[in-house]
Order: structure tokens, then C-alpha cells, then sequence
């Protein structure tokens, strides 16, 4: 098995999905360079899409949130119009969340180990429970059963919920891994469309090179 410090041999490698993450973060102190690179442009795009919404947002929920960067600057924002405003913070690596929970020790958050794959068959919140869902870089591990997955997380919305995404791609002819399940930004936005979302805003970043794409949809049944 491997064990070395290069993230891909755990998430993706050789165009296959590999899958480890609680290996990745045991062995990987920075896969993503969290703390290398701190507030990306992508990052900043995605929570100017939140921008005036803020005060609609009481409970939210960010699935997948690693080592939780992005979750502590979405909570930030909120709490500056709602300090009463709770979160939900998982993950599928209980090492993340772990680090997680260090890095944003606040009463107002929780912090859950959880597969998001297993929303669709977990009890663990009922319909509609929280009025923003944060579905950030956690794209390409939920392939195996994406539109089930997105269905499970706007579930978890009321009619009015928000659900903000934010995500890589690939540059051009650069993707080996997904490309028949979701090939760009328009692949994800119609499958964010069956899921019951109507996409309020989009912005993109580095389309050509290093391209990121945020997404803000609302839950309107």
C-alpha cells in the first residue's frame, strides 16, 4: 500500500479514484496547500456569491469541508450579519475533522465525521434542517453516485434554501477521471438543476487555465 506525502495516491491516480482520504490527511499535512496558499481567488468568488444573503442563513451545513478553511470564512460571513448562526462542519476523514475542529473551535459549530455518498440512506438530519448547504471541492470524490448525492443534500433544504458550490476543473483536455459524468461547469449545473436547484448566480475564475467555478442555487419546492 502506498504511503508516501503525494496526495494523488490517495484521491486521484491514473485516472482512477482512489478513495483514501483518512490516509491522505494522516499522511499529507496539507494536501490541498490549505495552508500554503490560505484565501484563493476561487474561495473569494464563492463568497461574494453569499454577499446581501447572509441574513437568511440561521443553520448550514458544509459536507466535505476537509480541513475546514473555507468553512470557518462562510461562517465568518454569516456571522457578521447573524452571530447566532449555527454550522454543521463533516467530513469522511476523521483526521479532518479532527483538524478541523482545532482550527475552528467555536460553540456555534459542530463538527461530524460523515461520508456525504451516505446522505441519500442517513437519518441524521431531517428535511429541510438547514438553510445553506457548502458543497466546496468535494466534486470528484462523489462521481460513483453524484445525482443521488445532490438530490440528498438539497433534501436537506427548505423550499428557499440555499446551496453554494464551489469547484475545479480541469484546464482544457486536462481531465482523466469524471469526464463522462460531469465534464464542465454546464455538465454540473444541469445536474444541480434535476436535483431540484435553480441557480441564482455563477462566477467563474482562470476558465483557461486553472479554472474554478462557484455556484449559488435555491431550493424552490
Amino acid at each position: 500500500m502506498t504511503s508516501g506525502t503525494d496526495y494523488h495516491d490517495y484521491f486521484i491516480r491514473d485516472g482512477r479514484h482512489v478513495g483514501r482520504y483518512e490516509e491522505m490527511y494522516q499522511n499529507c499535512p496539507d494536501p490541498w496547500r490549505i495552508e500554503e496558499l490560505g484565501l484563493r481567488l476561487d474561495m473569494r468568488a464563492a463568497l461574494l456569491l453569499l454577499a446581501g444573503r447572509e441574513g437568511l442563513v440561521s443553520r448550514f451545513l458544509d459536507a466535505g469541508a476537509g480541513l475546514g478553511l473555507f468553512s470557518g470564512l462562510v461562517a465568518a460571513q454569516l456571522w457578521q450579519t447573524n452571530p447566532a448562526a449555527r454550522g454543521v462542519i463533516t467530513d469522511i476523514s476523521p483526521t479532518a475533522v479532527a483538524r478541523a475542529a482545532v482550527r475552528l473551535a467555536d460553540p456555534r459549530l459542530d463538527f461530524l465525521t460523515l461520508d456525504v455518498r451516505s446522505l441519500a440512506a442517513n437519518t441524521a438530519f431531517p428535511p429541510g434542517h438547514f438553510d445553506l448547504v457548502v458543497l466546496a471541492q468535494a466534486l470528484w470524490g462523489l462521481l460513483d453516485n453524484l445525482d443521488e448525492t445532490l438530490a440528498a443534500l438539497a433534501a436537506l433544504l427548505p423550499a428557499g434554501g440555499l446551496m453554494l458550490v464551489s469547484q475545479h476543473f480541469p484546464g482544457p483536455g486536462r481531465q482523466g477521471y469524471g469526464v463522462e459524468v460531469v465534464a464542465s461547469p454546464e455538465d454540473l449545473s444541469t445536474r444541480l438543476g434535476a436535483a431540484g436547484l435553480t441557480l441564482l448566480d455563477t462566477l467563474e475564475t482562470n476558465r483557461s487555465t486553472n479554472h474554478h467555478w462557484a455556484a449559488l442555487g435555491r431550493r424552490d419546492n
